[in-house]
């Protein structure tokens, strides 16, 4: 069995995810097609890149996952497929949704092509200029998934030339203070309101066992888990992805707060200046 997941900002009212999967079911019966997520804010590549960072790695080697948040469909930005670590397939636009596919987060830069042989797409004499997923990325997947079944391996050069290196968002990096501390920001909230930051787990290890964390203007302990804190009290964890936390336990820190990627976010040692 070889499975096609599908991450996009199409939500699932206006039925473009199941022409996708109408697209992928005619190519190859024998796939199994699996929602990731289809909630993606609209043309929020960064949302979409944290969404495929949070459950990509957990997929066995040779998953296709077919990610269309794409922003610029119809211009000349690349549409990609790409072998990444672990034996993980990526199929999509090369609008920066695979960046925490590609270094520093991974060792290596996945082995991409673009795609440019219109022969694998739906119908190259009738491919919409709005819909890519369904005439581009969702017959490609399904080709590769094909492969996969077929062969236990997938040629992606059949697809097109190769591309050196995909585009990547901008991610911005903390600094160490002087005084010791450490000065992030927010990167993304998620459906909870927690707001992820850039701010490494191991970067609270150097903060010690009475760390805090200032955002919004309020002052938070560094817990191990939200049941450390009263229900409605403001706290910091380490997520499942290694990153640092602002949260509120049974509620949302970034209403709270007022918190959205891009404020600021410092951890320091309990008692230490920032």
């Amino acid at each position: 069995m070889t499975t096609v997941t599908l991450t996009t900002d199409f939500g699932t009212a206006d039925g473009y995810v199941g022409a996708m999967k109408g697209v992928i079911a005619s190519i190859e019966p024998r796939a199994r097609i699996d929602d990731l997520t289809h909630a993606i804010p609209a043309q929020d590549v960064r949302a979409a890149g944290y969404a495929l960072y949070r459950s990509v790695p957990y997929w066995p080697a040779g998953t296709v996952h077919c990610a269309v948040v794409d922003p610029g469909v119809g211009s000349p930005r690349r549409a990609i497929a790409a072998r990444a670590e672990n034996g993980q397939y990526l199929v999509g636009p090369d609008s920066g949704v695979f960046t925490l596919f590609c270094p520093p987060f991974t060792d290596v830069e996945p082995q991409a092509v673009a795609l440019t042989e219109t022969r694998w797409w739906r119908d190259p004499a009738a491919t919409s200029s709005t819909f890519h997923g369904r005439d581009v990325f969702a017959p490609v997947a399904a080709h590769l998934a094909r492969m996969l079944l077929d062969n236990g391996a997938a040629d992606l050069s059949v697809f097109g030339p190769p591309v050196p290196e995909l585009e990547r968002f901008e991610l911005p990096r903390p600094v160490e203070d002087r005084g010791g501390g450490y000065r992030g920001e927010v990167l993304h909230v998620d459906h909870f309101g927690n707001a992820v930051t850039n701010l490494p787990e191991r970067w609270v290890a150097h903060a010690g066992g009475q760390a805090v964390v200032e955002a919004g203007g309020k002052t938070m302990p560094v817990v191990r888990t939200y049941s450390d804190v009263r229900v409605g009290d403001l706290c910091a964890v380490v997520g499942s992805t290694g990153w640092l936390e602002v949260a509120c336990r049974d509620d949302s820190a970034a209403s709270r707060l007022g918190l959205a990627p891009g404020q600021p976010v410092v951890l320091k040692a309990a008692g230490r200046g920032a």
